[in-house]
C-alpha cells in the first residue's frame, strides 16, 4: 500500500494512483499484503473464531458489550458523523454490538463504524453477518486508516500498537479498552495453573505509553456458570491459553462439564495527551 486513502466501491477499494483491493462477495476488503505476513492465514483460525462467536452468543459476555457502549457513546457526545474503529475484532461480536446500540442517535451523528483483524477468517465470519460496517483485513501495526482520522478506537482483549494508536486517532479522540481485571477467568485458570496470579489493572503495552492518559476506568464483575464441556471448549478457544497449554492440560480442560468463574474486567478510557 502506497499509504493514500481509500475510496470504497461496492466491489473494490481503489487509491488514486490506481491501486486496488478487491472486495469479497460479502464485502470485506483484504489489506494483508502476502509480504506482509508471517504465515499462509495470520490470525485465528475459523474453528476458533466459530468456538468465540458460539461462546459470545449464549450472552455471558454481554455485560462487558454493555460497558463498551457507555465508554464509547460518553465519547461521541456532541460528534457529527464520526467513525469508530475496532482493532483485533476477531469475528466481530463486539463491533456489532456497538454499531447496533449507536444507530438510535440522530442520523447525523450517527457514526461509520470499521473493524480490522489480522485474520481474514475472522473477517469473514463477520462481513457474512453485519454488512453495515466496514470489515478489514489487516495488520494493527499498520492499520488503513489516515492521521487523526478517528474519533474512538476500540481493543477488545487486542493486542496494543500506542504508537500507532496514537497515529490515527483525533488530538480529541479516544482508545477504548477492554482488559482483564486480576481475577478474570479464575475458574479456568485454577484448572490450567497450579498457582494462579492476578492480572495487572493496567494492560503492560499501555503502562508505559507516554502518548495516552487513563482518564476513565469501569471494573465490570461477575459470576458465570458453563454445564457444558462444549461451552468451557469454546471459552478455552478463545483465550490466550489455547495457545500456551500442553496436550495434557488440554485434556484436563476438555474433561470438565461443569465450571463456575468470576468475569472480571476493566473497560478503560485513554485519551491523547498534548502533542
Amino acid at each position: 500500500m502506497c499509504g493514500d486513502g481509500l475510496s470504497l466501491t461496492p466491489t473494490t477499494a481503489i487509491c488514486p494512483h490506481n491501486h486496488s483491493f478487491d472486495r469479497a462477495r460479502s464485502g470485506y476488503v483484504n489489506l494483508l499484503l502476502s509480504h506482509n505476513k508471517q504465515s499462509a492465514e495470520p490470525g485465528d483460525s475459523a474453528a476458533m473464531m466459530r468456538n468465540r462467536r458460539a461462546f459470545l452468543q449464549t450472552g455471558a459476555f454481554d455485560p462487558i458489550a454493555d460497558a463498551i457502549q457507555a465508554s464509547v457513546s460518553a465519547k461521541l457526545i456532541g460528534r457529527t458523523a464520526p467513525h469508530v474503529a475496532d482493532l483485533g475484532c476477531g469475528e466481530g461480536f463486539f463491533t456489532a454490538r456497538l454499531k447496533n446500540a449507536l444507530a438510535g442517535t440522530a442520523e447525523e451523528s450517527s457514526p461509520t463504524c470499521y473493524g480490522v483483524d489480522i485474520s481474514r477468517a475472522g473477517i469473514k465470519m463477520a462481513s457474512t453477518s453485519d454488512r453495515d460496517i466496514v470489515w478489514i483485513v489487516a495488520s494493527l501495526h499498520r492499520s488503513p486508516f489516515q492521521p487523526q482520522s478517528l474519533d474512538v478506537v476500540l481493543s477488545v482483549f487486542a493486542p496494543i500498537d500506542p504508537a500507532e494508536v496514537r497515529r490515527i486517532i483525533r488530538d480529541d479522540g479516544a482508545l477504548v479498552t477492554v482488559t482483564p481485571g486480576p481475577d478474570h477467568l479464575d475458574g479456568l485458570r485454577k484448572v490450567i495453573y497450579t498457582s494462579v496470579t492476578p492480572h495487572p489493572e493496567t494492560p503492560s503495552i499501555m503502562a508505559g505509553a507516554d502518548t495516552f492518559e487513563r482518564t476513565q476506568s469501569t471494573r465490570v464483575r461477575y459470576p458465570i456458570v458453563l454445564d457444558s464441556a462444549a461451552e468451557i471448549m469454546n471459552l478455552l478457544a478463545m483465550t490466550p491459553y489455547y495457545w500456551n497449554i500442553n496436550l495434557e492440560t488440554k485434556a484436563r480442560v476438555e474433561a470438565l462439564s461443569h465450571l463456575d468463574l468470576l468475569v472480571d474486567v476493566y473497560a478503560s478510557v485513554f485519551e491523547p495527551r498534548p502533542r
